[in-house]
């Protein structure tokens, strides 16, 4: 008689098609946009009459989106509105050529040991002129350390990124970051 135990071939057909499977969820729910996201946007174009009865009656034949986006207004509108999360700030930040250049550096330099990276330093958002900024230092992170290179504020409401100039103890625009402090020609911690 014929054994029916499954051969190694099979075994690991199986197995690859489960770590495929496995692969594609995680990719799928890592691209997934957060609900709160999702919302914002649909909240953002009601009329200010949104929350009053009256218009609550009339929208009474509406589809059940823009009722469930109605119902959110009021305590979205009572809570900061974050139009970029604090991970698309980091991504803004990351997608900065001076920061990739200095992510290629630290690992051209370390041998592959260190790797640039991004570190919340305060998960509270800061506020400086009325709008919230979400805060990263950009490091070089080894095995038994992480040193900062550069401080960041990323706006939470807007497309605008600053830099605190650990020099002056001041919070400059990206601007005249670039156009004083050079940083495309960075090669070390040490500037």
């Amino acid at each position: 008689m014929a054994s029916r135990t499954p051969s190694t071939r099979n075994l690991f057909i199986a197995g690859a098609v489960a770590g495929a499977l496995l692969l594609g969820g995680g990719v799928y729910f890592a691209a997934m946009k957060p609900a709160e996201s999702q919302v914002m946007p649909a909240m953002a174009k009601l009329p200010a009459s949104a929350s009053g009865s009256a218009s609550a009656s009339a929208s009474a034949s509406a589809t059940a989106a823009p009722r469930a986006a109605v119902n959110v207004a009021p305590s979205a509108s009572a809570e900061v509105q974050h139009l970029r999360s604090k991970e698309q700030a980091a991504a803004a930040l990351m997608a900065l050529p001076e920061l990739q250049a200095w992510s290629a550096i630290v690992e051209k330099n370390s041998g592959g040991k260190s790797h640039g990276a991004l570190i919340e330093y305060d998960p509270a958002p800061r506020k400086l002129n009325g709008k919230n900024y979400w805060q990263f230092s950009f490091v070089e992170n080894s095995s038994d350390a992480a040193q900062r290179w550069e401080s960041f504020l990323v706006s939470s409401s807007d497309e605008e990124i600053l830099v605190e100039d650990a020099s002056t103890d001041e919070v400059i625009s990206l601007a005249r970051w670039r156009r004083e402090k050079h940083p495309a020609k960075r090669t070390s911690i040490d500037g």
